[in-house]
C-alpha cells in the first residue's frame, strides 16, 4: 500500500497535463488525506510508535500539499487579477506570511506527535509483557503457512477449564498478538480435533485432577 501511494504521487499524478498543475496538487492532497485517515483507522504496524510516526509523516506531507495549493492560489490571484488583494480570499497579504504559517503548522504537528509518541512509548513500556533480552522489544510472532494458532491449550474439561481460560487470558496480556486455541472459544467440531492440533505450533498440557 505504501509503495502504491508513492507510485501514485510520483507517477500517476504526472499524467495530468502540466497546464493543469493545480489539479495535480488537488489530486495529491486528496490521496494524502485518504491515506492518513486509513493509517489512523487501521493501524497496520505492530508497534504503537511506528503507527504514530506513519500518521505524523502523512500529515506533514498533507500540510506541504495544502501549502502548495494555497501558494498556487495566491500567485494565481496576483497574476490574473491585477489590483486584487489575496488577503480577501486566503487571509494572507503576502506570500512570506503564508509560507511562515505553513512552516509553523508543520513544526506544531511534529512536536505534537513527538510528545504523543513519547507518552505512548512510556505507556507501552510499563505494560507487563514478555520482551526479548537483546532488543528490549516484544517478540514478533509469526505463523507458518497452514498454521492458525501459536498454542493449543489442552486440559481436562471437568477440572481444568477455568484454569485453562485464565492461562489463555494472561498469556494474551503478556504476549500481545499470540493466538491460542481453547475449546470454549475455538472448538466447532469435536471430530476435527486432529486438524486443530495440526494447525497449531505447540501444545500446552495443563494437568489437573
Amino acid at each position: 500500500v505504501e509503495l502504491a501511494r508513492k507510485l501514485v504521487l510520483t507517477g500517476f499524478v504526472l499524467l495530468i497535463p502540466e497546464e493543469r498543475a493545480f489539479l495535480r496538487l488537488v489530486v495529491a492532497t486528496l490521496i494524502c488525506s485518504c491515506y492518513a485517515v486509513a493509517l489512523a483507522a487501521v493501524r497496520p504496524y505492530k508497534r504503537v510508535g511506528d503507527d504514530v510516526l506513519a500518521v505524523a509523516t502523512s500529515l506533514v506531507l498533507l500540510l506541504f500539499f495544502l501549502g502548495a495549493n494555497w501558494t498556487t492560489v495566491f500567485l494565481g490571484i496576483e497574476e490574473r487579477y491585477q489590483g486584487a488583494d489575496p488577503a480577501d480570499v486566503l487571509g494572507f497579504s503576502s506570500l512570506t506570511g503564508l509560507v511562515n504559517t505553513m512552516i509553523s503548522l508543520v513544526a506544531a504537528v511534529l512536536i505534537f506527535f513527538l510528545i504523543g509518541a513519547i507518552f505512548a512509548a512510556r505507556r507501552v513500556a510499563k505494560l507487563p509483557t514478555f520482551r526479548l533480552v537483546s532488543t528490549k522489544q516484544q517478540p514478533e510472532l509469526t505463523l507458518a503457512h497452514g498454521i492458525k494458532w501459536h498454542l493449543f491449550n489442552s486440559h481436562i474439561w471437568s477440572t481444568g477449564q477455568d484454569a485453562a481460560a485464565v492461562i489463555k487470558k494472561q498469556l494474551m496480556l503478556l504476549l500481545p498478538g499470540v493466538k491460542i486455541f481453547l475449546d470454549v472459544d475455538d472448538l466447532k467440531d469435536i471430530g476435527a480435533l486432529e486438524q486443530y492440533i495440526r494447525g497449531t505450533t505447540m501444545i500446552l498440557f495443563f494437568l489437573s485432577q
